[in-house]
């Protein structure tokens, strides 16, 4: 891809309060920084050589404009439980794509889409 996706933002009104939930939920680590603006980074632990994919989706009735991110995890059921045991609202219930792998959509407590999917 000649203009690879390099990093993501997650904006947030309680930045602790999205710590522990995606800390909790992914095993992330973070990173505090100098930078006034962005004063956490965040390190999904992921390989560095990733080539993630992307798509033009057509908007559900009533939706806004919205970009996804979608994570990849180990088991897809158990990451959407605990992702309701933390306060997460499931809004794509699993479902298989045509290639075999799963997928699920939730929004985090503060209302962030997340895509979850298993390969």
């Amino acid at each position: 891809m000649p203009s690879p996706i390099v990093m993501f933002q997650i904006n947030t009104a309680d930045a602790e309060a999205s710590r522990r939930f995606y800390g909790a939920l992914f095993d992330w680590d973070f990173d505090e920084s100098d930078f006034v603006i962005a004063p956490t980074f965040i390190d999904p632990k992921g390989p560095a050589d990733f080539d993630p994919r992307g798509a033009f989706m057509p908007l559900a009735s009533g939706d806004e404009p919205f970009i996804s991110v979608f994570i990849r995890v180990a088991d897809l059921w158990e990451t959407v439980d605990k992702a309701e045991e933390l306060g997460a609202r499931v809004v794509t219930p699993v479902s298989e794509l045509a290639n075999g792998a799963h997928y699920a959509e939730i929004t985090s407590p503060e209302g962030h889409r997340i895509g979850i999917v298993q390969q």
